[in-house]
Formats: structure tokens, sequence, C-alpha cells
């Protein structure tokens, strides 16, 4: 009797360390992904306003968040705050929180990413 209970715990415990490093795993993959898109999409907003005189925090936020969405993950939801900008030299600092509301998978993943326009002389 002791041999059954000692098998149903070591494959309780192999299961659910398989179900805890899958989650791990899947939770280090969307961080890394949403990193990724946050950088780029800052990337492809300097270089779009890096030149231009003529804008206002409102459009250099709003094409930021376009670039983002389109590379970021489609089944979380996103929350983007520009926390930082500055016009001269062009600065952006920007704060996302992703959300994943399943009951199976409750991600919440904090990112904080910020560019400065490099300056030659």
């Amino acid at each position: 009797m002791k041999s059954w209970y000692w098998t149903f715990m070591i494959i309780f415990m192999t299961f659910t360390l398989v179900l805890g490093m899958s989650w791990y795993v899947e939770y280090d993959h969307t961080q890394n992904t949403i990193e990724m898109a946050a950088k780029r999409a800052l990337m492809s907003t300097m270089a779009a306003y890096v030149d231009e005189w003529d804008f206002e925090i409102y459009d250099v936020l709003q094409h930021f968040e376009a670039d983002f969405k389109d590379l970021a993950l489609q089944d979380l939801e996103y929350q983007i705050a520009l926390t930082g900008f500055i016009k001269e030299p062009l600065f952006m600092q920007v704060e996302i929180l992703a959300v994943n509301k399943s009951k199976l998978r409750g991600l919440m993943i904090h990112v904080q990413e910020a560019m400065i326009e490099e300056l030659k002389e």
C-alpha cells in the first residue's frame, strides 16, 4: 500500500512541476515579446520624429501605440502611458501594463522602456 502512495505522490509532484515550469516559460516568453515590441516601436517612433519640428506629444503617443499594437501579442489588454517626453533632444519613456484576464492564465506584465536621440556634432 505504501508503494501506491509513493507512486501517486511522485506522479502528482512531477505533473505539478511540469505545469509550473510551462507557465513560467510562457510568462518569460510573453514578457520578452512585449519588451521587444516596445523597443522596436520606440525606435520606429524616434526615427519618424527625429527630424520633425512641428509635432505634439499626442502625435508621438499615437504613432507609438499604432506601432506597438502591430508588433505586440493580440490576446492581451494593454495600458500604455507616456511617462517622460522631451522635444529637444527627443526623449521618450513609456510604461506598458499587459494583462490577460483569462481564468487559467492570469498574467500581469509591467514593462518600462526609454529612448533618447543620439546627438552628433
